[in-house]
């Protein structure tokens, strides 16, 4: 225990005064680093923040209205709602008579009123419905088809079902997703290579140290681990910094788009960007400590 904690200690002190005597190639590697970071988290919150807006509109395209005959009885309404609450893929049923479906159909635009009223008391064309809001996306081909074999239901309009509409944003939020995670994982990469440069500049000005460290027995992992702490201490800092800009920036860019007519659903999401930022230092850390103990790896063959 005593020899580890003296090993841990050792490690400690050389990675601090590695990284004082090369300062400017640390500081170089921090800066590096964190601008990858920066984007690395930019495209997480970036993918995050469409990610949001794109659910909210699923919320809002996860609902069917299936529109039913004038001639329908309210008791048979009654018992098609409830076989369609009991149905699983189906959160909540509600029944929207005619002159509620007028008033909505009115608060659209002052000119849908205006043809409304034109059209006189007791001349309402809009249909009675049954507005359903289902689990998934997947599910409302399932409903809209079920519908229109219902006796209960208008054959000339059966739903307001798109299913271009659905595919089209289905699509959308697998490619944003993908996207977000490709371009993650490509900068991650560049900033490792990047990390490896800089350790392997360290390792190559302290060489003829290192053969000395060997030649008295040293091994290889003792050798190692100071250049892995520098790497992670670096990372650390550089995340540090990443953090910062990425905090500023997300404050900045959520105020002034806020309630714009595309991004009406675009909030601040506190709990994301604290776990944008533990995720941004360990893997800054972790890219430091790999990318060193890749470095170091092939000076110690000497």
């Amino acid at each position: 225990m005593r020899k580890l904690v003296s090993s841990l200690g050792f490690a400690l002190r050389n990675a601090a005064q590695n990284f004082r005597r090369n300062l400017a190639i640390s500081l170089a590697g921090v800066v590096t680093t964190g601008l990858i970071l920066i984007m690395v988290g930019g495209v997480l919150l970036m993918t995050h923040s469409v990610d949001s807006v794109l659910n909210a509109e699923q919320s809002h395209v996860s609902k069917i209205k299936i529109y039913l005959k004038d001639s329908d009885s309210l008791a048979s309404i009654i018992d098609f709602q409830s076989t369609l609450k009991r149905s699983h893929e189906v959160l909540s049923v509600s029944f929207e008579n005619k002159n509620q479906a007028a008033a909505e159909f009115a608060s659209q635009s002052s000119a849908y009123q205006s043809d409304l009223a034109a059209l006189g008391d007791g001349n309402n064309p809009l249909p009675a419905s049954l507005n359903l809001q289902v689990r998934q996306l997947t599910d409302l081909q399932a409903i809209a088809s079920m519908a229109k074999s219902n006796p209960l239901v208008d054959p000339a309009t059966a739903t307001d079902y798109n299913p271009t509409v659905i595919n089209r944003l289905r699509q959308l939020i697998v490619v944003i997703r993908i996207v977000g995670l490709v371009l993650s994982v490509v900068l991650g990469f560049i900033s490792l290579v990047l990390i490896m440069n800089t350790i392997r500049t360290a390792v190559y000005v302290r060489r003829v140290e290192i053969e000395i460290m060997k030649l008295v027995g040293a091994t290889d992992w003792f050798v190692r681990w100071p250049f892995i702490v520098e790497g992670m201490i670096g990372g650390l800092l550089a995340a540090l910094v990443a953090n910062s800009v990425l905090t500023g920036g997300y404050h900045l860019i959520i105020g002034a788009v806020r309630g714009s007519l595309l991004v009406y659903a675009l909030n601040f999401d506190q709990g994301y960007l604290t776990y944008t930022w533990l995720l941004v230092g360990i893997v800054g850390m972790g890219i430091g400590a790999l990318g060193s103990y890749l470095g170091v790896r092939r000076f110690l063959s000497v």
